[in-house]
């Protein structure tokens, strides 16, 4: 391990980055700041052996259109990244305000 590595993780070590795009996405909202998925890879790739990256997303089943498909998830599945869908309910509550709910298991 070099010092200056700022991870402390060996160079040779295999990883796999998995990220949960809902939550990931809420907080760099929150937070006021975009996430550049190029650079992120390439920090991982640095660090060692990056073997995989995951990104989940919820995608609606009863439209192709989501806000976020026709940029992001196309991009990171061209530049490499594995994409795990999951179906999402869009409904119209009480409110009259438009929510997603994820499908089965979350």
């Amino acid at each position: 391990m070099a010092a200056s590595d700022p991870m402390n993780i060996p160079c040779d070590e295999r990883i796999a980055l998995v990220i949960d795009g809902a939550n990931l996405r809420a907080a760099a909202r929150t937070l006021g700041f975009d996430i550049d998925f190029s650079k992120l890879s390439e920090v991982f790739q640095a660090e060692g052996r990056l073997i995989r990256a995951y990104y989940h997303a919820a995608v609606p089943d009863d439209e192709e259109f989501s806000p976020i498909r026709p940029r992001l998830l196309d991009w990171l599945e061209y530049n490499g990244f594995n994409l795990v869908k999951k179906p999402a309910r869009a409904f119209v509550d009480s409110m009259g305000n438009r929510k997603v709910k994820r499908g089965p298991g979350r």
